[in-house]
């Protein structure tokens, strides 16, 4: 079986175990691929990193300069929706046969779909990731992520379109009763179990709220920066929130949520919140909300020498309950299920850990 890249990082001395258990963590609650987290974690650099790839899989990688200059009469031979899909840009052609640069051309599934569309015999070459994504953007029009690298949510878990349009359309129109939500909590923390994808479980989460709330944001965190990754509710506002990137020191109180992972509830004010936010939750001003942290990473840590890392806050839950005169009563229960959210990341990276690690 061959050595996973992770493990042939570390036996090469490119890695310490502990950095790649740290780029492990990283990768499954910003995503995005292995070496794209090495990279941005500043352990190794692109070029490094693709040398590294080419050694691995005895792959050529693409030259540094490979998309500098690439001639528009290759970019029109080579579908735009082709490079999409397989994350594959052209950039020279000798003889009749076109060099591409992929992020893994060990696909060989991919490798005959291109070769087919082309029309001529293909050479495939590594590239970083990064370095694909930013050719598809110059060449293709094709926008990057907002790195995180694969952090735009996928379609199969967006709860409401980026145009606003909605997905499902059975939204409950009255509170449910407490036992009823418990008993839903109950059914949730049973799916837990089985996810597979950071995603997933960011969806159980806002279908759970959706119940008892207006409006339900996810804001993911990374590099001291809040992303807006996916949202639910009737007050829903997803073009101006998906993929909103706030600094962190701009919003004191989530800075405050992130910081200290504990929650916070009160009623919305503009200085607090910052001025980026406010401006998208216009509508909220006055009303009450929570805003509770998903913390993930701390399992693991100091176990047969390997390092793990602390918990740390990789999530925020922004809930604004639905009008009523009492308590949001609901409140308790949900940050129990936003805990077993964060143990379910944990989950995951114990899952990276385990194939890649030795």
């Amino acid at each position: 079986m061959a050595k996973r890249f992770g493990s042939y990082l570390v036996e090469q001395k490119l890695l310490t175990e502990d950095q790649l258990a740290m780029a492990l963590e990283r990768q499954v609650t910003v995503g995005g691929r292995l070496g794209t987290n090495v990279v941005e974690l500043g352990y190794l650099t692109d070029q490094q990193l693709a040398q590294a790839l080419g050694h691995h899989l005895q792959m050529a990688s693409a030259p540094s300069d490979a998309f500098d200059n690439v001639a528009p009469d290759l970019i029109r031979l080579f579908p735009k929706a082709l490079a999409q899909r397989h994350g594959a840009v052209p950039f020279m052609k000798e003889g009749r046969s076109l060099y591409i640069a992929m992020a893994d051309p060990s696909e060989l599934t991919a490798l005959d779909e291109i070769t087919f569309a082309a029309g001529c015999p293909v050479k495939t070459f590594l590239a970083p990731e990064v370095m694909i994504q930013s050719a598809l953007e110059r060449y293709y029009g094709i926008a990057r992520p907002l790195r995180y690298a694969v952090m735009w949510t996928p379609q199969e878990y967006r709860l409401l379109d980026k145009d606003g349009g909605r997905i499902d359309d059975d939204l409950e129109q009255t509170f449910p009763s407490i036992e009823n939500f418990m008993q839903g909590l109950k059914s949730a923390s049973e799916e837990l179990l089985q996810v597979g994808h950071r995603d997933e479980i960011i969806g159980i989460l806002l279908r759970e709220c959706v119940k008892v709330a207006d409006r339900v944001l996810f804001f993911a965190i990374t590099e001291k920066k809040l992303i807006g990754l996916m949202g639910r509710g009737s007050r829903y506002v997803p073009g101006q929130f998906l993929g909103l990137e706030v600094q962190l020191d701009d919003s004191p109180l989530l800075r405050q949520v992130a910081d200290k992972e504990e929650p916070v509830t009160q009623r919305f004010d503009a200085d607090t919140v910052g001025p980026a936010l406010s401006n998208v939750l216009a509508d909220s001003r006055d009303r009450q909300f929570a805003a509770l942290p998903l913390a993930a990473g701390g399992l693991g840590s100091h176990r047969d020498g390997v390092s793990g890392g602390s918990s740390r806050v990789v999530g925020i839950l922004y809930v604004e309950p639905r009008p009523t005169p009492d308590d949001f009563h609901y409140l308790e229960p949900l940050q129990r299920l936003v805990v077993k959210a964060g143990m379910a990341l944990d989950v995951l990276i114990l899952k990276k850990k385990i194939l890649e690690l030795s």
